[in-house]
């Protein structure tokens, strides 16, 4: 019988943080010192809402895969704690309906348009569309993850912002090679469910180029955003040190490639992202001159 830590466990609550914190940013780098509390109070609540549904459809979708490999094996559904599966299907639904009716009325429609825009990236493209059939399914896929940051844009002006561009831009360009050095580690795991996770389907030294390669831009590119009118002086120096870390985990990786230090590389990031949005953040409010 499912306990509401099952149901509690399907909407991966720590992914929704992150993806709150990514909205936060792209609200504040666009309003400033001028928070509207309701405004961003509704945001956040429908964007949790969205991700977490999100998080819950996907788990009901890839319910056959998710019994394949170690790392989820032992989630509620493959393990048939909630049955029937879909009960997971009507609660992961509602989660995301919520979101969007949070979003339409007490936002704008806009921000609820982001919001549907990166569910329906995620689910529609990439879950149904691309994770079983492309190496591309996290490249392209990875776009859901931007959209948080154009719907806290939406909420705070109604209109995105050049600052949000560039945040839905530093998401899109970090999440493939996060996620690639996951799937480094657990290649097993998806080889034995047949996703066509290029670090899983190619050789040795082509899927270290690829991760390092992905690393390494995303490290430079974030460094570049000091060249725009975007940011200022706080945001340079986060983002300076946070991504000198990226290239010395990466280094280290492509030294001496294995599961340990794909793992690391993998931690380090979401270490990097959760720097760089807070650096966006405390930069708007401080808005320091470069």
């Amino acid at each position: 019988m499912a306990a509401w830590r099952d149901y509690f466990e399907l909407m991966k609550v720590r992914i929704a943080g992150l993806l709150m914190l990514v909205a936060l940013a792209g609200y504040i780098a666009t309003s400033g010192t001028q928070i509207g509390a309701n405004r961003l109070g509704a945001l956040l609540i429908a964007g949790f809402l969205a991700s977490t549904g999100s998080s819950v459809l996907n788990s009901y979708v890839d319910r056959d895969i998710d019994l394949l490999m170690d790392r989820t094996r032992h989630r509620a559904l493959p393990m048939r704690r909630i049955h029937p599966p879909q009960k997971v299907l009507a609660f992961g639904a509602l989660l995301v309906a919520g979101g969007l009716i949070v979003a339409w009325f007490l936002d704008n429609p806009l921000t609820a348009g982001f919001i549907a825009l990166g569910v329906a990236t995620y689910l529609g493209v990439y879950t149904l569309g691309l994770k079983r059939r492309s190496e591309s399914n996290i490249v392209i896929g990875g776009f859901a993850g931007s959209c948080p940051a154009l719907a806290g844009s939406a909420a705070a002006i109604g209109s995105v912002s050049l600052p949000a561009v560039l945040i839905a831009l530093l998401v899109f360009l970090w999440t493939p090679g996060h996620f690639w050095a996951l799937a480094y580690r657990q290649r097993d795991d998806y080889r034995r469910a047949r996703l066509p996770m290029l670090s899983a389907t190619r050789d040795d030294r082509t899927a270290v180029r690829a991760i390092a390669g992905s690393s390494i831009l995303v490290a430079g590119v974030a460094v570049a955003f000091a060249l725009t009118p975007a940011f200022g002086a706080a945001y340079v120096l986060v983002a300076i040190g946070a991504a000198a870390g990226l290239v010395y985990v990466t280094w280290r990786f492509s030294r001496d490639p294995s599961a340990a230090t794909a793992w690391t590389g993998y931690k380090y990031s979401s270490v990097f992202l959760g720097f760089l949005l807070i650096g966006i953040i405390v930069d708007a409010v401080v808005r320091l001159p470069v």
